[in-house]
């Protein structure tokens, strides 16, 4: 099996690039031909490899150099194209049609290999049909398997991997890409409703609204030279803060009920007890398997598709993904502050609103708008962004204008 890479230049796609070579799989790499591009390719070109960084972790992993070996990194499309047998878009969402096009010019469409969205926020593949085919085989990953940065070229820092994630098949993914993808995301739990990943899109709700609220201050730190942890300062600090971000994920939850699709932590009606049911029973799994490593990533993903038909709020994101242990009636701020990975200072990144909103939350105000759901301070959030960076993340996001109701409701829930 080979594995084709778009992006090897940004943090992901070096984190992809280096974790599945260290695991022994054929990868070409591809990096579109920009300034940063080519200096990737000629770094790792002229090492031979990258250098893989590993903290401190569970699983004793180590820090080390990874060669290419008969794996490559290419400026030529047509060729990773040609040569893998399923794609990896490792871009930030905004870019993702562009891929999708860049991709199809050279003769993807022809070969039907499964391109991965890496993640693909809300509402992608429609776009991506529109461009490619109808049906034609798309993944759409809930978040970025990986923690990561790229401090340096020739350098992937992987600072933890996610415990578990939804990946959703869309369009026509026969049984063998399914086996495919099996072997190479263990982690991840596949659903064929896409609803799971488009409405669990948890940048949608943590980024777009605490970048705004605090533009200011990040602005003035950055000035000054100061640092400005995102998490932190920005929520933990700030329950005001994050009670906007709880109305937000509030909107999700609601556009699933309006769905037919059940949920955890809706206002009225939040499910607590079963969910302390779940976890209690989880944990005590864990604790039974604490020394086992693939065991362990078994239960989380054998946990996760058994709640492949929910969308679940913040909250109980934060208890499933970084193992926050859900606390009844505790606000989001407080759920933050305890987060570990969160913690550590994480730099604001202009990307959670120039990726976040055109792709997560214009999209989920016009879910709400079409499903007749409450969404007023999505629709605030959007207008400051617009009216700070005087552009127009609705004309250019995934407004879904170009859809009708039963075509979004028929597509998220799997139906077409």
């Amino acid at each position: 099996m080979t594995i084709g890479i778009y992006g090897i230049s940004s943090q992901s796609g070096r984190a992809f690039l280096a974790d599945y070579l260290v695991k022994g799989y054929r990868v070409i790499g591809y990096t579109r031909p920009t300034e940063h591009g080519k200096e990737v390719l000629d770094t790792i070109h002229n090492l031979g490899g990258l250098y893989l960084e590993r903290p401190e972790n569970s699983n004793n992993e180590l820090s080390q150099f990874v060669e290419l070996g008969e794996s490559t990194v290419t400026a030529d499309l047509e060729y990773m194209v040609t040569n893998v047998d399923i794609v990896v878009v490792a871009l930030p969402s905004t870019f993702h049609e562009e891929a999708v096009r860049q991709m199809s010019d050279v003769g993807i469409w022809r070969r039907r290999i499964p391109i991965i969205l890496s993640p693909s926020r809300s509402v992608a593949s429609p776009y991506m049909w529109r461009i490619i085919g109808e049906r034609y085989p798309i993944v759409c990953f809930s978040t970025c398997p990986y923690s990561c940065k790229a401090p340096k070229p020739e350098v992937a820092l992987i600072k933890r991997r996610k415990r578990t994630y939804i990946a959703s098949l869309e369009g026509d993914v026969n049984k063998k890409q399914v086996d495919m993808l099996r072997d190479l995301f263990p982690q991840a739990a596949l659903t064929t409703v896409p609803a799971l990943t488009s409405l669990n899109n948890i940048g949608g709700v943590f980024h777009c609204a605490t970048y705004m609220l605090n533009i200011d201050e990040i602005e003035r730190r950055k000035a000054a030279g100061e640092v400005f942890s995102f998490y932190m300062d920005g929520i933990a600090a700030r329950p005001e803060v994050g009670e906007v971000l709880e109305q937000i994920d509030q909107v999700r939850l609601q556009i699933a009920k309006a769905l037919g699709i059940r949920t955890f932590g809706l206002k009225g009606n939040p499910r607590e007890d079963i969910w302390r049911k779940l976890t209690n029973g989880l944990r005590a799994l864990e604790e039974e398997s604490a020394d086992d490593i693939d065991i362990l990533r078994r239960i989380r993903k054998e946990f996760t598709e058994f709640l492949d038909n929910c969308v679940i709020s913040a909250q109980h994101w934060l208890d499933i993904t970084y193992g926050v242990t859900r606390i009844e009636g505790e606000s989001l701020s407080e759920a933050i502050g305890r987060t570990p990975t969160y913690q550590k200072n994480s730099v604001p990144q202009l990307r959670y609103v120039t990726e976040d909103i055109p792709t997560g939350l214009v999209a989920f105000e016009a879910l709400a708008k079409m499903l007749g759901v409450e969404c007023e301070v999505c629709t605030r959030i959007i207008d400051m962004y617009n009216e700070h960076f005087s552009t127009d993340a609705r004309k250019t996001g995934r407004n879904l204008n170009d859809f009708s109701k039963e075509e979004i409701v028929s597509y998220l829930k799997g139906s077409i």
